[in-house]
């Protein structure tokens, strides 16, 4: 049998034995092999080319994974809970707030209407209605409130609490009719005056520019942030979840005998990688046609240029935590004791979340997330919301991706070692100090 057939065999056969759970089941071989189990000679795990065993464990978790209803399934319910999300977005969205005017007083509603245009900001309908109805109107929610009385002697009617916007845009509408009025009475053009008082205008300059409302952010924030932890939770769950499996079914004592140890995860990150970045992009694709269709989000420019940066970050967090999670899982030899295990890498991941969904939100620009959205492990999740909300400056990007990458460097090797000083040993934990000693 040659190499390669034996190695797909391998992969999916699972033996029996009669060995003692708890002991060691795959003794060390000279020259970094593993004695086959039964007991028989040892294939030579580097009779097969590194890439080529990598390349065959990643087909067989691709092809294991995505072939399932479960994908499936998750993909189009995923994609019904980002419809579901842009129709509470749309239906959220209130219109302008509408405000009744005194068919007595409905002379102001030219110069209330100008005054909120000039305003800037404020989104307010003035419409006349019948005094003699204004509590009603104000009760049944037909209006927020309600101007009566002359200019003279304005009167602004609410149910219980007063807009201070608009009443700081009525008394502003009164100073300019009684201003007209008084510059008439002098002899004075009230359009030429007003024509040389707005040639001395103000102009603002804006450092960072938002294109989106406060709500628009809001989303941005969670999309971006939750849909990384959610990828980042189900499938470093799904990988530790395999490991303990294939521990428990002896599949990787067959495995092992064929390939080594980092080859193994090294093909179970990319296979697993390249799964969830397929779900990744089906979801960006389909939120993006949902938000730009429907008009729920101003989207950044250039958003395919967005999309492909959050499959960067995706894929660096997800080896990363991915990793560590491999390496923790193959401590145990049962699913019972795994979540003890991966709790301190699961808590690396929900920190930045809380921490983007709390910073971000009160403050986008806070020194406080900007630095730490630059250190590994909470740069995967914290700089690309960063990005989409377009308040990360190139400098820290390209910082926040070296350091990422040198972590992901050094965590792999940790974790590799870690993998292989664990996986071939079953029944109780493996200690820490064990699982991470040179060989």
């Amino acid at each position: 049998m040659s190499t390669e057939a034996q190695a797909d065999a391998n992969a999916h056969a699972a033996p029996g034995t009669d060995k003692d759970p708890g002991t060691d089941t795959g003794a060390t071989v000279r020259g970094g092999g593993t004695a086959a189990p039964g007991g028989g000679p040892s294939p030579d795990p580097g009779a097969l080319s590194a890439r080529r065993a990598v390349g065959l464990v990643a087909k067989r978790e691709i092809n294991s994974r995505m072939r399932t209803k479960s994908f499936v399934l998750s993909t189009l319910g995923l994609v019904l809970a980002l419809g579901v999300y842009t129709l509470i977005i749309l239906f959220s969205k209130e219109g302008p707030t509408k405000v009744g005017v005194d068919q007595d007083t409905a002379s102001m509603r030219p110069m209330l209407t100008a005054a909120a245009d000039r305003a800037g900001g404020l989104d307010f309908e003035f419409v006349t209605v019948d005094g003699a109805r204004a509590e009603t109107l104000l009760r049944d929610g037909d209006v927020s409130a309600v101007i009566s009385g002359d200019t003279a002697n304005l009167t602004v009617t609410v149910e219980r609490e007063t807009d201070e916007d608009l009443l700081a845009l009525v008394n502003a509408a009164v100073a300019e009719e009684r201003t007209t009025r008084e510059l008439e009475r002098e002899g004075v053009d009230p359009v030429d005056f007003a024509e040389r008082v707005a040639s001395s205008s103000l102009e603002t300059r804006t450092l960072e520019p938002s294109e989106n409302s406060a709500a628009e952010q809001f989303a941005l924030i969670l999309s971006s942030t939750g849909l990384l932890y959610f990828f980042f939770i189900v499938y470093g769950i799904m990988l530790a979840q395999g490991v303990v499996e294939e521990k428990t079914s002896r599949v990787v004592e067959l495995l092992l005998s064929s390939i080594r140890p980092w080859q193994l995860l090294a093909g179970k990150l990319i296979g697993v990688a390249v799964v969830g970045v397929t779900q990744l992009v089906l979801l960006g694709g389909a939120a993006v046609v949902l938000a730009e269709g429907t008009g729920a989000i101003s989207l950044p420019t250039a958003v395919g240029g967005t999309l492909v940066t959050m499959g960067v970050w995706f894929l660096l967090g997800f080896f990363l935590f991915a990793a560590m999670l491999a390496a923790a899982a193959a401590r145990v030899s049962r699913q019972e004791d795994l979540q003890a295990v991966v709790q301190p890498v699961m808590v690396l991941i929900t920190t930045p979340f809380v921490l983007g969904i709390t910073l971000l939100s009160k403050n986008a620009h806070d020194p406080v997330i900007e630095w730490v959205s630059l250190v590994p492990p909470l740069s995967p999740i914290l700089m690309p919301a960063r990005m989409l909300l377009g308040i990360a400056p190139a400098w820290q990007v390209a910082v926040s991706l070296v350091l990422a990458v040198a972590a992901l460097v050094g965590l792999t090797r940790v974790a590799g070692r870690m993998y292989a000083n664990s996986v071939l040993r079953s029944g109780s934990r493996v200690p820490l100090a064990d699982s991470l000693r040179m060989r």
